[in-house]
C-alpha cells in the first residue's frame, strides 16, 4: 500500500503518530504508521510512550524506521518497554534528513519472546519538518 506524505502548506512541525497494542500483529511483523515523511523533511525526534508495560517473559522489543531500514528512527534498546514512560529519540542521521529523493513510509515493530505477553501498550510519535 502506498501511502501520502503529510504536509501542511505552512511552515510549522509535523506529526505522525501510531498506537501499538502487544496483541496487534504477530510477533515480528512490520507495521505501516499509515503515512509517509515527505522527501527532505528534518526528524526532529521520535517519541515512545509507554502506557503499560509489555511483559513477554523473555524480550520485549519496540522499533521504528522505514522498510528498508526497520530500526532507523528508534533501535532496539532505544526505548524501555518494560517502564510507564515517555522516552525522546534523536535521529540517528546527521541533520535527521530522512531522504534526499522520495518520500519515505514509516513502520514500527514489536517484537516479544518467551512467555506471550498479556499487557502492552505504546504510541509512537515521529515530528518533523517537511523542506519547505
Amino acid at each position: 500500500m502506498t501511502v501520502a506524505a503529510r504536509q501542511n502548506a505552512t511552515q510549522e512541525i509535523h506529526y505522525i503518530r501510531s498506537n501499538i497494542a502487544f496483541n496487534t500483529v504477530a510477533s515480528g511483523t512490520q507495521v505501516s504508521m499509515g503515512a509517509a515523511v515527505p522527501a527532505n523533511a528534518q526528524i526532529l525526534y521520535t517519541a515512545v510512550a509507554v502506557q503499560t508495560v509489555f511483559n513477554a517473559a523473555s524480550t520485549n522489543v519496540l522499533i521504528v524506521g522505514t522498510a528498508a531500514d526497520p530500526d532507523a528512527l528508534v533501535a532496539a534498546g532505544g526505548a524501555d518497554e518494560t517502564a510507564v514512560g515517555v522516552t525522546l529519540v534523536a535521529p540517528a542521521t546527521l541533520g535527521g534528513i530522512m531522504s534526499s529523493s522520495a518520500d519515505v513510509e514509516l513502520f514500527w515493530t514489536c517484537t516479544q519472546s518467551g512467555t506471550a505477553a498479556t499487557t502492552g501498550a505504546a504510541t509512537v510519535v515521529v515530528a518533523y519538518v517537511p523542506n519547505a
